[in-house]
C-alpha cells in the first residue's frame, strides 16, 4: 500500500511540476479528472441504489444533491477543457485558445465546497449544526459565531483558512473571481493572453478535481460505512489517487 500511496502522490503532484511540457501537464490532469468522476458517479449511484432509505433525511439528500451538482459540474468542466471551443467562420474552424474558459465552473465548485464543508464538517455540536443549517436555509449563507456572542457571515474569499489552512491559496478566490466577472484585470489578463498553449488550461480542472474529491470524502462521512464504498468499488492505487488528490490543497505542492 506505502508504494501505492507514493505513486499516487507523485501523479497528483506532476501537473504542478514546471518541467513538463503543457500536453502532459493537461494530459495527467484529465486523467485526474476522469478518475474523480468515477468515484463521484459511483458514490452517487451507490447512494441512490443501496442507501436510497437515508435519502428521506432532509440532511442526507441536500448533501447528496450537493454531491451530484458538482460531479456534474466537473464533467462539463472536463468535456470542455478536453475538447475546447471552436469558432465557425466563413466555413472554416478557429480554435479558441482560452486558458480561463472553465473558470466559473471550477468557482461553482468551490463555493460548493464551501458551504458543503460549514454545513456538514465544520459544526462540532448539534445544536451549532442547527443554527447554521436554518441561517443557510433562509439566506443562503454561512454564518460563523465569534467571541462576545457576535456573529460573522462568512466570505467565499476567506474560507480557504477554515477548508486548506494553506498560504498558498490566499487568493484563490480573487483569482477565480478575477476571471468570471467583468473586471478590468481580468479583460486585460483574457487579451494579452499567448496564442499558444503555456500549459495553464489545465489549472482549473485541475483545482476542480481537488474539490470534488474533496468534497466526495466529505459525504462519504456522512453514510454508513462510507470509506468501504471506495475500497470495494476501486484498486488500492485508484483509492490512493482519489484520496491524494483530496488532500493536495491542504498541504500544498511542497508537501
Amino acid at each position: 500500500m506505502d508504494v501505492a500511496i507514493a505513486s499516487a502522490w507523485e501523479m497528483v503532484k506532476a501537473p504542478l511540476k514546471e518541467d513538463l511540457k503543457p500536453e502532459e501537464r493537461t494530459e495527467v490532469t484529465t486523467q485526474l479528472s476522469e478518475m474523480v468522476i468515477r468515484v463521484a458517479t459511483h458514490v452517487i449511484c451507490h447512494t441512490l441504489v443501496d442507501y436510497a432509505g437515508l435519502l428521506s433525511d432532509e440532511r442526507i439528500s441536500i448533501a447528496h444533491a450537493f454531491l451530484q451538482r458538482v460531479t456534474s459540474t466537473q464533467m462539463c468542466n472536463h468535456k470542455l477543457t478536453a475538447e475546447g471551443l471552436v469558432y465557425q467562420y466563413k466555413g472554416q474552424e478557429f480554435e479558441l485558445h482560452e486558458e480561463y474558459k472553465t473558470m466559473t465552473l471550477t468557482r461553482t465548485v468551490y463555493e460548493h465546497l464551501v458551504v458543503f464543508y460549514f454545513l456538514f464538517e465544520y459544526p462540532k455540536t448539534g445544536e451549532e449544526f442547527i443554527s447554521m443549517w436554518k441561517y443557510w436555509k433562509r439566506t443562503g449563507q454561512i454564518e460563523l459565531a465569534k467571541e462576545n456572542g457576535k456573529r460573522e457571515r462568512l466570505s467565499y474569499s476567506k474560507a480557504w483558512k477554515y477548508l486548506f489552512a494553506n498560504e498558498e491559496l490566499s487568493l484563490l478566490y480573487s483569482h477565480l473571481s478575477m476571471h468570471c466577472h467583468p473586471v478590468y484585470s481580468g479583460l486585460k489578463q483574457y487579451q494579452s493572453q499567448s496564442p499558444d498553449d503555456e500549459g495553464n488550461d489545465w489549472v482549473p480542472l485541475y483545482l476542480s478535481s481537488c474539490f470534488v474529491a474533496y468534497l466526495c470524502r466529505l459525504f462519504l462521512k456522512l453514510i454508513p460505512h462510507g470509506d468501504e464504498v471506495v475500497k470495494k468499488g476501486f484498486s488500492m492505487r485508484e483509492q490512493a489517487v482519489f484520496y491524494a488528490l483530496s488532500n493536495i490543497l491542504l498541504t500544498g505542492s511542497k508537501s
